[in-house]
């Protein structure tokens, strides 16, 4: 890995665990091994380096939304392709979604304008083969398109970033492995339950 790419890999640990005021750029560049000037560098300031810690979040699905929608023709074969990426994506790096939800949270109205930017068009694209299935039947007809989709974004990243905390919830003695596959296969049969005619079980893996 590069050194810009293991900064903003510290930068998004650091900033969804600390916040974004309570991490330094000296705590960045120590936990990458490098001078606070080598990060400057790199990243000019702390406002810099925030701002593309949420970019390189966003251009991951500008990049994969394309591809999988065209490697994929089934509606079915789609939403599995898609909703396998979405958990893979945050379960690999649980602190990309804490960071959206602080960052959501510190600062709604920059994040509002960010997501209306960055996220909105591929939620547009989403919604549209999510209608195209409502005509071919194959999908619910009474599924609010829109909704649904942000609702599949929301339950994802908010019940990741939870996880670590909601694991008390579950039965003593209970392996977090064991939880974590349970939550994400639950996550897949609701969000498929609630899209399609006659809904199979997603398997998450």
């Amino acid at each position: 890995m590069d050194v810009p790419s293991q900064i903003l890999s510290s930068a998004t640990r650091l900033f969804a665990r600390r916040g974004y005021d309570g991490t330094s750029l000296s705590a960045i560049a120590e936990s990458v091994g490098i001078r606070k000037a080598s990060l400057l560098y790199h990243f000019p300031s702390k406002e810099d380096l925030r701002r593309a810690v949420l970019d390189q979040l966003i251009q991951h699905w500008n990049e994969v939304l394309p591809r999988l929608l065209g490697a994929v023709t089934s509606g079915r074969g789609r939403f599995e392709a898609l909703t396998r990426e979405l958990v893979a994506f945050f379960q690999a790096d649980s602190d990309r979604a804490r960071l959206l939800v602080r960052e959501l949270m510190d600062r709604p109205e920059e994040m509002r304008a960010r997501l209306a930017q960055g996220v909105r068009p591929w939620v547009d694209l989403l919604s549209d083969y999510v209608r195209r299935g409502q005509e071919g039947g194959e999908i619910l007809p009474d599924v609010d398109a829109e909704a649904y989709v942000v609702h599949v974004i929301t339950l994802t990243v908010c019940g990741i970033a939870a996880l670590p905390v909601v694991t008390a919830l579950m039965p003593e003695g209970t392996s977090r492995t064991s939880i974590e596959a349970r939550h994400v296969d639950e996550l897949l049969r609701i969000a498929a339950a609630s899209l399609f005619s006659t809904a199979d079980t997603v398997e998450a893996r």
